[in-house]
């Protein structure tokens, strides 16, 4: 399997900060328990770029903070 160039590191960092956000945009606290796929696959994304050291912008923990609360 190749492994992503640490150049592009950032590129999915940002990707996970979109699509925490157009969750937290667009659901309210009541429909967040429908998301948890959605949920699963950002905690994911930042177990993964936190154990090669990228960092990851704090709102996505605020946003995966929020789900955890309202689940």
């Amino acid at each position: 399997m190749k492994s992503i160039a640490k150049h592009d590191l950032p590129v999915f960092a940002d990707l996970l900060l979109e699509l925490g956000t157009e969750l937290d945009l667009h659901y309210d606290d009541d429909d967040l328990f429908a998301l948890e796929p959605s949920f699963r696959i950002l905690k994911e994304g930042v177990r993964v770029l936190e154990e090669v050291g990228q960092p990851i912008n704090p709102d996505v923990f605020k946003i995966i903070s929020r789900f955890d609360r309202n689940r």
